[in-house]
C-alpha cells in the first residue's frame, strides 16, 4: 500500500526563501509519524511484535510483505522511513544492500537469529542501521525504531540549516606584534590540520603587504588573492582552481598580492565573498593576517570560528597582546573561540608562564617551544617543520594544536618534550635564570 502525499509546492525566489522552504519541509517531517515496511516470511506475517507495531500511535502506516523481492520493490516505490527485514541472514543482507543502494533515505533494521560479530559486520557493511536478534521484544524494537528515525531526522535538520553546501571552519591566526612567528604557526597549522584530519584545508595569506606564506612553503604563482578580489562577484570553481596553489602536503594555498598597492583594492565586502568561496570548498580555512587592525582583519575576526592570538614571552609583544585582547573583548569583535598561543616558550631568559598570564589577565591556551635552529632551517628551506622534523618538540606541539582546532579536547601546554629528563624540581628547558615580568619592565 502506498501513501498518497501532497507534492511540495515549487517556490521561486531568493536563496533565503528557498532555504526557509527547505527547513519548513524538514521540520514537518520531524513531526510526521513513521512509515514502515516489515519484510518477513509468508507464514510469519501475523507475528505478535508486528501486530503491536501496527497499533503504535507513532506508526502512521505499516506494510507487511512476505517476499524479499516484493518488499524491496515496495520500498523503492513508497520510500518509507524505515524497513525491518526479518528473514535468514543471506536474504536480510541482500535486501538491505538493495534498499541502501536504491533508496538511501530509507533506513533498515535487520532481524537475525543471532547477533554474533561476523553477522553484525556483514549487515552493517550492507547498510543496516541496527541489528536485533530473536526473540523480538516490543520495547527493544520500538527503541531501535525511535533511535534510527530520530538520528536521521536530526541529521536532516542540521543539513537544511547549513544550506546546500556545508561551510568549513575559519581559523584566523593574528599577532598584535610582527616578528613573533605567526606565519610560521599558520603555515604549519594548515599542514598539520591536513595531516590530522585528512580533509580539505586552505591556507590564505592575508598579509596584504609583504605576506610570507609563499616563501615558507616554497610556492610562487602570479595568481594571488588580488585576482579573486577583482572578480568577487563572479567567483566559481574554475577561478578558485586557477588561483589556489596546491602544496605537496595537499593544502591549497592562496597567496598574498605581489604589488604593495594592491592592498588598497581589497575591501571587507570583497573579503567576505572570497571567504564564502573558500569555506564552501574546504573543511578548514586558515588565514594568516598582518599586525594591523584594518577593515579586512576585522572582517576575518568577526567571522572566525577560532582566533589564535600569537605572542612571545617578551615585554613588547606582551604589551601589544594585552591591548589587543582588551580591544577584542571591549568591542565584541569576534564570536569565535579565542586561544592565546605563546610561541618560543620555554626559551632561555624568557618570562615565566605565571608572569605572562598575570600580566595579560588571560590564560595561555597553547605554547610552541623555542627550537631556533631546526625552525630557522625549515623556514629557509621552505619546508614546514611538521614535515621536515615531525617528531620534534615544536612539531608535536603544532600537531596537538591542530587536533584542538579540529575539535579534540587536549592539554596544549607542554613545558618539557616527552622523553626528556628533568634536572630537578621544575627544572625545564630554558627555565634557568628566568626573570620575572615586573623586573623586566622596571629594568631591574
Amino acid at each position: 500500500m502506498r501513501d498518497q502525499t501532497a507534492q511540495p509546492a515549487v517556490i521561486r525566489g531568493s536563496a533565503n526563501q528557498t532555504r526557509a522552504c527547505r527547513e519548513e519541509r524538514v521540520m514537518s517531517a520531524m513531526t510526521r509519524a513513521i512509515r514502515l515496511i516489515v519484510i518477513t516470511s509468508p507464514d510469519q506475517l501475523d507475528q505478535e511484535w508486528i501486530n503491536r507495531l501496527a497499533r503504535e500511535a507513532e506508526i502512521e502506516h505499516l506494510d507487511r510483505v512476505g517476499s524479499v523481492a516484493a518488499g524491496v520493490l515496495l520500498a523503492r516505490q513508497s520510500r518509507p522511513d524505515l524497513v525491518i527485514v526479518d528473514r535468514d541472514v543471506d536474504q536480510v543482507e541482500a535486501a538491505i544492500r538493495q534498499i541502501f543502494t536504491h533508496v538511501p533515505a530509507t533506513h533498515c533494521i535487520a532481524v537475525t537469529p543471532s547477533a554474533d560479530v561476523p553477522t553484525l559486520r556483514r549487515l552493517v557493511m550492507a547498510g543496516a542501521r541496527d541489528v536485533i536478534s530473536r526473540p523480538i521484544h516490543h520495547a527493544d524494537i520500538m527503541n531501535s525504531i525511535r533511535s534510527v528515525v530520530t538520528a536521521e531526522r536530526n541529521r536532516a535538520v542540521r543539513a537544511a540549516s547549513t544550506g546546500d553546501r556545508q561551510a568549513g571552519r575559519l581559523v584566523v591566526v593574528v599577532a598584535p606584534k610582527g616578528g613573533v612567528g605567526a606565519t610560521t604557526i599558520a603555515t604549519n597549522l594548515a599542514v598539520a590540520l591536513r595531516q590530522v584530519t585528512n580533509t580539505s584545508v586552505a591556507l590564505a595569506d592575508i598579509g596584504l603587504q609583504f605576506g610570507d606564506v609563499g616563501v615558507q612553503l616554497n610556492i610562487w604563482s602570479r595568481h594571488t588573492l588580488h585576482d579573486l578580489v577583482l572578480h568577487a562577484g563572479e567567483l566559481d570553481d574554475t577561478l578558485f582552481e586557477k588561483v589556489l596553489q596546491t602544496h605537496s602536503s595537499g593544502v591549497k594555498v592562496l597567496l598574498a598580492p605581489h604589488e604593495l598597492e594592491a592592498a588598497g583594492d581589497i575591501s571587507g565586502e570583497a573579503m567576505i565573498a572570497v571567504l564564502q568561496g573558500l569555506l564552501g570548498r574546504h573543511t578548514y580555512v586558515v588565514c594568516d593576517t598582518w599586525s594591523f587592525l584594518d577593515e579586512v582583519t576585522e572582517t576575518l575576526l568577526q567571522r572566525a570560528d577560532d582566533v589564535l592570538v600569537v605572542t612571545t614571552p617578551e615585554v613588547p609583544a606582551l604589551r601589544n597582546t594585552k591591548g589587543f585582547l582588551e580591544y577584542l573583548t571591549r568591542n565584541e569583535l569576534t564570536r569565535g573561540r579565542i586561544t592565546l598561543v605563546l610561541n618560543r616558550f620555554p626559551s632561555v631568559n624568557g618570562i615565566a608562564l605565571h608572569d605572562v598570564q598575570k600580566h595579560l589577565r588571560y590564560p595561555v591556551g597553547a605554547n610552541i617551544p623555542s627550537e631556533g635552529q631546526p625552525i630557522t632551517h625549515s623556514i629557509n628551506r621552505g619546508v614546514p617543520i611538521v614535515m621536515a622534523q615531525p617528531h620534534s618538540w615544536a612539531s608535536q606541539s603544532l600537531l596537538r594544536l591542530a587536533a584542538y582546532v579540529a575539535g579534540d579536547s587536549a592539554n596544549l601546554i607542554s613545558l618539557q618534550h616527552s622523553g626528556e629528563k628533568k634536572s630537578g624540581k621544575n627544572a625545564l628547558p630554558g627555565m634557568k635564570g628566568r626573570r620575572g615580568l615586573l623586573s623586566l619592565m622596571r629594568g631591574t
